[in-house]
């Protein structure tokens, strides 16, 4: 997804975690080309959130206490294929890597990631800068 200079990257942000969720939203909302369109604490509200609003970006842990996730990210994937999705979650075993690559996700992160390169594979999920090789 291209983004123009005057565009920003709209984001929806799901985490069930308040200290995580707070954290990135408010770092987000710091960067010029971001825009953070909803934060949500589920896979129910996440999958209302997306359809409704249509985000660019959505930025997932789909390791949810309600154990949806995965499924929430199936049927996004379904229902808005242009939606790009960024995975950030705690636990990234190979397992999960599996499922979450058979899903088409290509963008995995551990939530361990240091804020500059999370920011720096947004940006490249999004069409704005290279992926980070790091």
């Amino acid at each position: 997804m291209e983004q123009t200079r005057a565009s920003k990257i709209r984001i929806l942000l799901a985490d069930d975690h308040l200290q995580v969720r707070g954290k990135l939203a408010a770092r987000l909302r710091q960067e010029s080309d971001f825009e953070v369109v909803g934060v949500t604490t589920n896979s129910i509200q996440t999958l209302q959130e997306a359809q409704a609003k249509q985000p660019d970006l959505l930025l997932m842990d789909p390791m949810m206490r309600d154990g949806l996730g995965l499924a929430t990210l199936r049927q996004l994937r379904a229902s808005l294929p242009n939606m790009i999705v960024v995975v950030l979650t705690a636990v990234v075993d190979t397992t999960l890597k599996i499922r979450l690559k058979e899903m088409g996700m290509e963008h995995i992160l551990s939530k361990g990631i240091p804020t500059s390169e999370l920011l720096l594979e947004l940006r490249s999920a999004a069409g704005t800068l290279p992926r980070f090789s790091g």
